[in-house]
C-alpha cells in the first residue's frame, strides 16, 4: 500500500485508534469471552499464524539454479516471450466537432486526394489542417502503436495498411476524419533471453517457491495425525460455543 497525501496518513491513523478504542469497549463488555467470539477470535489466531509460519517456511526452502529453471521455461515456452505486433503510423484528423459530417467528410477526402498525387506532402498537410490537440507534440505520429491502444475503427485501418507509405481512405471515428499512413510494420517477435533474463528469472523463482509451498501443505495434509480423545468435540466447542451439540458419528 503506497500513502500518497497527510490526508491519507491521517485517515490510516484515525481507522487504527477507532479499532483500538472499539476493540478495548469490547472486551471491557466481556464480549470477547463469549463463546461464538472466542471461536471466531481462534480462527482468526489460527489463520494469521499458518500465514506466518508458511512464509517462515518459504523463506527458509533451499534455492534453486533460477537461471537454468527459467531458460528452460523459455525454450520450453517461447510464446510467452514474444513481443506484441506494433505499427509505426501518422494521421491527420479532419474534426466534425467544429463543422457539420458532411464538410469534414469533404475536407477529408479533399486532402486524401492530394495525398495521391504527392504523398510526400503528408507532415506539410499534417501540420496545415490536422485539428489533433497532439500534434504539436508527436506531429501526428504513432511510432509504437499496439492493438487496444486506440480506437477499434483507427486500430483496424492502420493494422490493415500493408505497405510502407500506405495512406488509408478517411477513416471515422467519434472524433472525425483520420488519414491514416504506414510508416513501417514492427512484426511479433522472440525476445533474445538476455532481454526476458529478469522477468523470466523472476517467473522461475515464484514458481518453485509456489511448487514448494504445495508439496509442503501435501506432505503435511498426508502425516498421519494422532487425535486424542474428545479433541474433536472440544475443538468444536471452541469454535462454535458450548452448546453446540456434536452429532454422534463425530464424537470419539
Amino acid at each position: 500500500m503506497f500513502i500518497r497525501s497527510g490526508e491519507q496518513v491521517d485517515q490510516l491513523i484515525r481507522s487504527l485508534l477507532q479499532n483500538k478504542v472499539l476493540a478495548a469497549e469490547a472486551r471491557k463488555a466481556g464480549f470477547d469471552q463469549e463463546p461464538l467470539v472466542r471461536g471466531r477470535l481462534a480462527q482468526v489466531s489460527d489463520r494469521e499464524l499458518v500465514d506466518a509460519w508458511i512464509e517462515r517456511v518459504l523463506e527458509q526452502a533451499p534455492d534453486a539454479d533460477y537461471e537454468a529453471l527459467a531458460y528452460e521455461n523459455y525454450l520450453a515456452h517461447p510464446e510467452a516471450w514474444m513481443t506484441v505486433e506494433m505499427v509505426d503510423v501518422s494521421h491527420l484528423l479532419v474534426s466534425s466537432d467544429n463543422k457539420s459530417e458532411e464538410k469534414a467528410l469533404e475536407l477529408a477526402q479533399s486532402l486524401r486526394a492530394r495525398l495521391e498525387e504527392n504523398p510526400g506532402e503528408f507532415e506539410a498537410l499534417v501540420e496545415e489542417f490536422s485539428e489533433d490537440p497532439a500534434k504539436n507534440r508527436n506531429k501526428g505520429r504513432f511510432p509504437a502503436m499496439t492493438r487496444g491502444q486506440m480506437v477499434e475503427a483507427f486500430e483496424q485501418a492502420a493494422f490493415a495498411l500493408a505497405e510502407e507509405g500506405q495512406i488509408s481512405q478517411p477513416v471515422q471515428t467519434d472524433y472525425g476524419y483520420h488519414i491514416i499512413r504506414l510508416n513501417r510494420k514492427i512484426p511479433s517477435r522472440l525476445r533474445p533471453f538476455e532481454e526476458a533474463r529478469e522477468a523470466a528469472v523472476t517467473q522461475a523463482r515464484e514458481a518453485h517457491l509456489a511448487q514448494y509451498r504445495k508439496n509442503y501443505l501435501l506432505q503435511q495434509l498426508d502425516a498421519p495425525i494422532e487425535i486424542p480423545e474428545g479433541a474433536v468435540e472440544a475443538m468444536v466447542k471452541r469454535y462454535f460455543g458450548e452448546n453446540l451439540e456434536l452429532a454422534p458419528e463425530f464424537k470419539d
